[in-house]
């Protein structure tokens, strides 16, 4: 080393030397003898490395090897068998207390409330008005109790008014609620003229009530009456006091509205198993009652068959004829001709039937159509005109097509192809995807011409459709700052211009 390298190591040392006195700096040699400083809870958090496991040689048989190690024809390789679904428990035929299975924020004490205010008192008008229609023989279910004499009686429904104009309506901020936790499937709208109330069913057998007029008096009750999506809800305006319930769980549920704090859902029909424990699904309820004895309404199901529902024999076998070889996802009887019955069905068609040529008949179709109108994908809604004229279709091949013209039995007798000629569409998105419910186009109260369907079309709002001559022409759109999602399902008021529209989120907008 140069001199000049000796004389820099000297200068080092000595002023380690003088900073080891000063006590500035510690020894080496000290530190080494120190114990090491330990970080809290280091060793407790730290964990512990696994020991690696050894490599497991692969078999003969995974290298496609013999006992002999030669190698072995290759094989096709069967793809794994699919697990069966878990078919869904069916709830009991036994009638269901409706405040017991209330659910989400709705106690059994408040849907006991709610079902109460809705029965009304002698000096508060009810819902149904006095109360008379049929209940079940020897069931669970009061019937709605008379009102007192010189107790002040509501007035009575106001008839069918003229056609509105819905390009008026709008949502106020008020005209919102949640009544059930997943995506609806059906909603109605209570025909009463002096009480406002929604009904609305969800993907998982919740059906929601709104008293719109409550205002913050808890005007929200949800119930549980069924175990798969509801996908049919209905009052009659023979029975106001009724509210029927339709589900794929197989079962229809009536929840008599008078009964109040001890109303129940009780079954009146329920479809019949085969010998595996299967059974049809149930997809809708017609808007009116057939002219089958009994009063209630048409409910069709998965395997091609509807039933005429008896409301004066709940629980009893009701009369169930197959009229198509595949599903059914609507059935509507003529407002008009009680005997005409409009049937849609997974199977691409529209078919009409007269109710008093039906034979009921197991598997196959036994009675021959009317007319069958043919579409080029599944047909997911068919809805009769107020004055039962015309004909409205909603199909999965984004068209709305709207039949008939003439209001007379022979228009209806005509063969198909005559009908078919009748026939105006309209182009209309209607590919809503697996997570939205399918668009069901709906009649404007009162009108024979204009009809409202869901848009998916931005801004979020409802298409208004006017039927005229040949065509079939766009009105508009009813749009509102407090909508911004997808409207898939509708309903109108019978005589109120109010119409009830539902997204994938259980919400339900009132355009009034």
């Amino acid at each position: 080393m140069s001199e000049y390298e000796l004389q820099r190591l000297r200068n080092i040392e000595a002023n380690q030397g003088k900073l080891f006195a000063l006590g500035l700096e510690r020894n080496p040699l000290e530190l080494e003898k120190a114990t090491p400083r330990t970080v809290k809870g280091a060793a407790v958090n730290r964990r512990a490395k696994p020991d690696r496991p050894p490599v497991r040689p692969r078999s003969l048989r995974a290298q496609n090897l013999g006992a002999d190690g030669e190698p072995l024809p290759d094989r096709d390789v069967k793809p794994a068998a699919a697990m069966p679904e878990p078919r869904a428990v069916r709830k009991p035929s036994a009638p269901l207390d409706a405040a017991k299975v209330s659910t989400g924020a709705t106690s059994a004490k408040d849907a006991a409330a709610f079902l109460a205010r809705l029965n009304g008192s002698d000096e508060t008008p009810r819902l149904f008005g006095d109360g008379d229609g049929p209940t079940a023989p020897n069931s669970t279910v009061p019937k709605a109790k008379k009102q007192r004499k010189g107790a002040a009686k509501p007035p009575p429904p106001a008839p069918a008014e003229a056609a509105i104009e819905p390009l008026s309506l709008a949502v106020a901020n008020d005209d919102i609620a949640k009544l059930v936790p997943e995506r609806i499937y059906a909603i109605e709208v209570h025909p009463s003229a002096t009480k406002l109330l929604v009904a609305a069913g969800d993907k998982w057998g919740k059906v929601g009530l709104w008293d719109v007029d409550a205002g913050d008096d808890a005007p929200v009750a949800t119930f549980e009456p069924h175990s798969r999506p509801v996908a049919g809800l209905r009052v009659l305006p023979s029975t106001p006091h009724l509210l029927l319930s339709c589900s794929q769980d197989g079962a229809v549920r009536c929840l008599d509205l008078g009964g109040g704090a001890s109303a129940a859902f009780t079954e009146i029909y329920r479809a019949a198993e085969d010998a595996d424990g299967e059974y049809p699904t149930l997809h809708g309820l017609s808007r009116t009652a057939g002219m089958f004895e009994g009063g209630g309404p048409a409910v069709c199901d998965s395997d091609g068959g509807v039933a005429m529902l008896d409301l004066r024999a709940w629980g009893a076998s009701s009369p169930r004829f197959a009229l198509h070889e595949k599903k059914i996802y609507s059935v509507d009887y003529s407002p008009t001709r009680p005997w005409l019955l409009a049937t849609a069905s997974i199977d691409r068609t529209v078919r009409l039937w007269d109710c008093r040529a039906l034979s009921s008949s197991k598997g196959k179709p036994g009675s021959k159509p009317l007319a069958q109108l043919e579409h080029t994908l599944a047909v997911t809604a068919a809805r009769f005109s107020p004055s039962g004229c015309r004909l409205l279709t909603t199909c999965n091949d984004s068209l709305l097509r709207v039949f008939g013209g003439d209001n007379d039995d022979a228009c209806w007798a005509a063969s198909s192809k005559v009908l078919e000629q009748t026939c105006v569409a309209a182009k209309h998105n209607t590919k809503t995807g697996r997570y939205l419910t399918p668009f069901q186009a709906e009649w404007v109260r009162g009108s024979d011409e204009t009809f409202v369907c869901g848009s998916l079309e931005q801004p979020r709002g409802i298409a208004v459709l006017h039927a005229d001559g040949d065509r079939v022409a766009p009105l508009g759109r009813l749009v509102d700052d407090n909508v911004g999602s997808v409207l898939s399902v509708l309903a109108w008021h019978p005589t109120a211009p109010v119409l009830a529209a539902s997204n994938a989120s259980g919400k339900i907008f009132l355009w009034r």
